[in-house]
């Protein structure tokens, strides 16, 4: 499904999935990444609003071109919430749970939320998919809505965005081999 990624970095736009899917409408390929400093209209599930200070937290989205049909795309958030927390388990040793259908959770509190979402064709096929992911990473406790953490503060220590992503796309690529 993914040959490789393709990482475009961005400032700021207004959601880094508005803006995969902008791009697949310029015909970008399946493993297109955009990265953004800032969202200024991020959103989660239900177009919940998603807050995240500018430069502290992981905003990224995958485009995807799959060879299913769009009822298997709900899959997907299954998916990439593992691959969360996997990355967060392994490298950090952090203990992890899913609230439904799509936040992880470290000590009952959302670290992450994973947002996928499609465009089909009349009969059942996806033209495109892109799998959205916010990670709280160095942002503080006065700068998260209640009820949220993020990594420096269950780690103690401000980590890298660039190697998060890294180990997120590798994990994605890997539980994606052979997906549908």
């Amino acid at each position: 499904m993914i040959a490789r990624f393709k990482i475009r970095r961005l400032k700021q736009v207004d959601s880094t999935s508005h803006a995969a899917f902008r791009w697949a409408q310029r015909g970008a390929p399946s493993g297109t990444v955009i990265v953004a400093d800032y969202q200024t209209r991020g959103h989660g599930k239900f177009g919940r609003k998603w807050v995240a200070p500018r430069g502290k937290n992981l905003l990224f989205s995958v485009l995807l071109r799959p060879n299913f049909k769009a009822v298997k795309a709900p899959l997907l958030t299954q998916v990439a919430c593992r691959v969360v927390a996997g990355v967060l388990e392994r490298e950090f040793r952090l203990q992890t749970t899913f609230k439904r259908p799509n936040d992880v959770l470290v000590r009952g509190r959302k670290i992450s939320g994973v947002l996928v979402e499609a465009k089909g064709r009349s009969n059942g096929d996806l033209d495109c998919l892109v799998i959205g992911i916010g990670l709280n990473v160095n942002a503080r406790p006065e700068e998260l809505v209640p009820g949220a953490t993020s990594l420096i503060e269950e780690t103690g220590k401000k980590q890298s965005r660039p190697k998060l992503l890294r180990k997120f796309l590798a994990g994605l690529k890997r539980n994606l081999k052979g997906f549908g």
